[in-house]
């Protein structure tokens, strides 16, 4: 079945959001060819919907929607649902800022994507964990490689949401690894 949402602020406006969906009449189904099906808590699905709403197709079953965006914005949890395949469900849920934080910003200054020999995040796959997790400034520090999201941010229209700096995570065989940041691309 279908599971449509929409998710708004307190103030009516579509936000970026996380939305994590728990069954609540047994386990979540799992591929066994994709590996180790253990994410804590053992949500079924968990969406990142950059512009505040989304769509899923989900196994038949009852369950609750949790959106969040980041540590300033309270938890909507909806009530449980069902979806099969002849009921779609639509959800429309807020996520209320309950934290001023003028004058500050919410960053990360170490993170991996593509690029880098440890991750398989895509650009613009990151850029959205980043927008919807609340996250207004992040560095990229792909190991020994230079990284710029900014244009990334620009073709996605989320400069609103998100700033970014080029960083590096320089690998070395037996001191470790060390991060620097700001870096010009050259």
């Amino acid at each position: 079945g279908v599971l449509t949402f929409t998710v708004r602020d307190e103030i009516g406006r579509e936000v970026p959001a996380k939305v994590t969906l728990f069954r609540t009449d047994g386990p979540p189904s799992t591929n066994p060819i994709l590996g180790d099906p253990y994410v804590g808590g053992s949500p079924e699905h968990v969406l990142f919907a950059m512009y505040g709403s989304g769509e899923v197709e989900l196994p038949d079953g009852e369950y609750v929607a949790v959106a969040s965006r980041g540590l300033e914005y309270e938890l909507d949890v909806s009530e449980p649902f069902v979806v099969d395949s002849g009921h779609a469900q639509h959800l429309d849920l807020v996520v209320e800022r309950s934290i001023v934080s003028d004058g500050w910003i919410s960053g990360d200054l170490h993170v991996h994507s593509q690029p880098s020999h440890d991750s398989g995040v895509s650009l613009p796959d990151r850029v959205a964990t980043m927008v919807c997790e609340g996250i207004e400034f992040f560095v990229a520090t792909d190991h020994d490689y230079l990284t710029d999201f900014a244009p990334v941010v620009e073709d996605l229209g989320m400069e609103a949401w998100v700033q970014t700096a080029v960083g590096n995570e320089v690998t070395t065989i037996e001191i470790g690894h060390f991060l620097g940041f700001p870096l010009g691309i050259d």
